[in-house]
C-alpha cells in the first residue's frame, strides 16, 4: 500500500508542462487508492469511476495552479470526496434514506478476503473487531482509513475532513479506545494472541499493534 505512493518532482513538473504520459503516470498511480476510498462510500461502481474521472479532468485543468507535488495528494483526495458526496447527497434526496449523525456513510470493516486470512480459532476476534468497527462514527472510521491504510499525516487528514489537526487527533485517539476496548474486553478473546492473525485480519500493522497494547502511546 505504501510503495510509490509519492510523485517524482520530475514527473511532476513535466505534468505541470503539459505531459500526457506523466499526467497518465499520476493517474495510473492514484486511481486504484480514490477507488478503494470511494468503495468505503457506496458499492456503486459507475459513481465512483464518474467522480474520479470528474476530479481527474478538473486537475489537469488546473495543474498550473497547485504550487508544488506535496499538494496533490491532498488536492485529489479533497476534491474526490467533494464531488463523490455532492453526488450521493443527490441520490438521495430521490429517494428515502437513513439519516446519519454526520450526514454521510463511510464503511470501515474488514473485508471478506482478509477475514478469510484470519485462522478459524480466532475468528471470535474478528468478529468482536467488526462489531466494533461498525460502532465507530463515520469521520472516526475515515480518519482511521486515512491514518492506517494511506499513511497520511495527521495535517492531511484534517485538510481533508475540513477539521482542525486537534480534532483530527481526537478523532483517531477516541477510535482507537474503542476498539482497543472492544477487544480486550470480549468474553471469548484468549489473553494471549499472537499479533500476526490481528494483522492478517485488520490488514493493518500499527493499528493492530495499538489494538494489542494496554496503553495508548502519546503520539501514534
Amino acid at each position: 500500500m505504501n510503495t510509490q505512493q509519492h510523485i517524482d518532482p520530475a514527473i511532476w513538473e513535466a505534468c505541470k508542462e503539459g505531459d500526457k504520459a506523466a499526467y497518465a503516470h499520476i493517474y495510473k498511480l492514484y486511481y486504484p487508492r480514490l477507488y478503494n476510498y470511494g468503495c468505503k462510500f457506496t458499492v456503486d461502481a459507475a459513481l465512483i469511476e464518474d467522480s474520479i474521472q470528474e476530479i481527474f479532468v478538473r486537475f489537469w485543468t488546473n495543474r498550473e495552479k497547485l504550487l508544488a507535488v506535496r499538494e496533490l495528494k491532498s488536492y485529489l483526495f479533497v476534491s474526490f470526496r467533494h464531488h463523490l458526496l455532492k453526488l450521493l447527497a443527490q441520490y438521495r434526496r430521490n429517494r428515502e434514506d437513513h439519516i446519519l449523525a454526520d450526514g454521510y456513510a463511510f464503511d470501515l470493516e474488514i473485508s471478506a478476503e482478509q477475514q478469510r486470512v484470519a485462522i478459524e480459532e480466532q475468528l471470535e476476534q474478528v468478529t468482536v473487531l467488526n462489531n466494533a468497527l461498525h460502532h465507530l462514527t463515520q469521520r472516526q472510521k475515515e480518519a482511521v482509513f486515512f491514518r492506517f491504510y494511506e499513511d497520511m499525516s495527521y495535517e492531511e487528514i484534517a485538510s481533508i475532513l475540513n477539521i482542525s489537526v486537534k480534532a483530527t487527533y481526537k478523532l483517531v485517539a477516541r477510535a482507537i479506545v474503542m476498539l482497543r476496548d472492544a477487544y480486550h474486553n470480549a468474553p471469548l478473546v484468549k489473553a494471549l494472541v499472537t499479533l500476526a492473525p490481528l494483522i492478517a485480519a485488520l490488514g493493518s500493522l500499527q493499528l493492530s499493534v495499538l489494538i494489542c497494547a494496554q496503553q495508548l502511546p502519546l503520539h501514534f
